[in-house]
C-alpha cells in the first residue's frame, strides 16, 4: 500500500511537471521567471499533512493542469489518505463555462475512504465565467467518497444522488447556474442523508439574466418545492436553511419560516454582474434591483 510519504512524493513530482507546462507556454529564455510573475499562469497542486491524513488542493486550469492533476489523484494509493480535496482555478477568459471533467477519476473507482470535505469552488457573483461539473458525473464521483461530512458544489447535483449512502454528511452546500435537476423536490424526499444539518442552496439564475421567457430547464424552484421541503421529516433535522436567489415573494418566505420556526433560516440576494453599457437595452432585469433608484 502507498505510504503517506510516497503520496506527497507523488504530489510533489505532479507540481514539478506542472510547472514544467507551464514554462512551455511561454516563448521567452526566462520562462521560469515569467512563471513567477505570473503565478495564477501555473496551475498547482499541494498537500499538507494534518497528521494521519492529508489536506488536497488544486488551483489552476481546468483542462491541461487538472488533467494531469486529476490522473495523481485517481490513483488509489493516494486517494485512501486525502482528508480533504479542494479545488478552484482562475476566472480567465471570456464568458463562458469553467467545467470540471472527473473522468478519470470516476474511471479509476479509487476509494476516498478518509475524505471528509470536498469543496469545488462555486463561481463568485462577478465572475465572467460559471463554474461548472461536467453533466451527469457527480452522482458517480460523489460515490466514491463515503465518508463526506462538509460537501461543496458548484451547482446542484442530479437525482440520483440523492441515492447514494452518505451517512455522515452534515453540510451540503450547491451554488447555481441555469438548471436546479429538482433539488429542493429531492431534497424533501431524501431518506439517506440523516445527518444532514445545514442545506445552502443556490436557485436558478435565469430570472436574473433575463425578463424574457426562459426554456423549460431554466425554471427556478416553485413555492410549492420550498413549502414540501418545510414540511418535509428533513428540514425537521435541518438546524439551518440558507437560500439564495429563490423566486419567492416576502410574503412566501414568512410563510416557510412560519413552518419551521426554530430553523435558522436565512435568504441571500447575490445576481450575477451585469455590464452598465447594457442598461439602455429593454430586455434589463435588474432595475428593480436599483435600491436607490
Amino acid at each position: 500500500m502507498t505510504t503517506m510519504a510516497q503520496a506527497l512524493d507523488a504530489i510533489r513530482a505532479a507540481q514539478q511537471a506542472l510547472n514544467q507546462s507551464a514554462d512551455e507556454q511561454w516563448d521567452a529564455d526566462d520562462a521560469s521567471e515569467a512563471r513567477l510573475r505570473h503565478p495564477d499562469r501555473c496551475a498547482r497542486l499541494a498537500a499538507v499533512d494534518l497528521g494521519g491524513a492529508l489536506a488536497v488542493d488544486y488551483y489552476g486550469d481546468d483542462h491541461d493542469g487538472w488533467a494531469l492533476a486529476s490522473t495523481v489523484l485517481a490513483q488509489a494509493g493516494i486517494a485512501a489518505h486525502i482528508a480533504q480535496l479542494r479545488i478552484a482555478g482562475p476566472d480567465q477568459g471570456a464568458n463562458g463555462l469553467k467545467t470540471w471533467d472527473f473522468s478519470a477519476l470516476i474511471d479509476a473507482a479509487p476509494r476516498f475512504g478518509q475524505l471528509a470535505d470536498l469543496q469545488i469552488a462555486i463561481s463568485d457573483p462577478g465572475d465572467h465565467n460559471q463554474a461548472t461539473v461536467e453533466d451527469g458525473q457527480l452522482p458517480a464521483l460523489l460515490a466514491l467518497m463515503p465518508a463526506l461530512r462538509n460537501l461543496v458544489l458548484p451547482q446542484a447535483p442530479e437525482a440520483e444522488f440523492f441515492e447514494l449512502d452518505l451517512p455522515e454528511l452534515a453540510n451540503l452546500r450547491s451554488g447555481g447556474d441555469f438548471r436546479t435537476h429538482g433539488f429542493i423536490h429531492h431534497l424533501a424526499q431524501a431518506r439517506r442523508l440523516p445527518s444532514l444539518g445545514f442545506v445552502d442552496f443556490t436557485d436558478s439564475l435565469a430570472p436574473f439574466l433575463s425578463i424574457e421567457p426562459q426554456p423549460d430547464d431554466w425554471g427556478t424552484t416553485p413555492f410549492e418545492d420550498y413549502e414540501r421541503l418545510f414540511r418535509s421529516p428533513t428540514t425537521e433535522r435541518l438546524w439551518g436553511l440558507r437560500l439564495r436567489n429563490t423566486a419567492l415573494t416576502e410574503a412566501q418566505y414568512l410563510a416557510l419560516q412560519a413552518l419551521r420556526p426554530r430553523c435558522q433560516f436565512s435568504v441571500v440576494l447575490a445576481p450575477p454582474h451585469c455590464y452598465v453599457s447594457h442598461w439602455n437595452r429593454s430586455n434589463f432585469p435588474h432595475r428593480h434591483l436599483l435600491a436607490f433608484g
